[in-house]
């Protein structure tokens, strides 16, 4: 069985491969193949699935990176919390390329068995990236009088 300081520097490694260097295949060593993902905005089957979202998502913005602030693990449960951003240069899953750039922030955690993930959650401003890269207008704010 891993231990939790042997997890973190696994998942740290891979993310870095992954979303640095776009050696996808590096998620082979992290992930279960049947590990479940949860994204609120992608939904993603599988290992198999996950590789194909990371390959296209490199493809369409090839400045991506992820920045990994904080992790924190426990048991068999890992905890992080990121930065990622990139330039929106070609259409990724029906967003059109704008050429503009973003930057947002997001957490996410893992259940392991093992020395692999089963499961993981992500959450992440997906509403900020959308008005930075002017899909969506930005916020609005108006000052009210007393």
């Amino acid at each position: 069985m891993m231990t939790t300081d042997e997890r973190t520097d696994l998942f740290r490694r891979t993310m870095d491969a992954v979303w640095h260097r776009g050696e996808i295949d590096a998620c082979d060593e992290l992930y279960a193949e049947h590990c479940m993902f949860h994204d609120p905005t992608f939904p993603t089957n599988g290992v198999a699935g996950f590789k194909e979202f990371a390959r296209t998502l490199r493809a369409s913005q090839p400045d991506l990176h992820m920045d990994i602030q904080d992790v924190v693990a426990s048991g068999d449960m890992l905890a992080y919390r990121y930065t990622f951003g990139g330039t929106a240069r070609e259409e990724f899953r029906g967003l059109p390329a704008t050429g503009k750039s973003y930057v947002m922030n997001g957490m996410g955690m893992c259940k392991w068995e093992g020395d692999r993930v089963v499961e993981e959650w992500v959450v992440y401003d997906m509403l900020g990236a959308l008005q930075q890269v002017g899909l969506i207008p930005e916020r609005i704010t108006h000052e009210t009088s007393a």
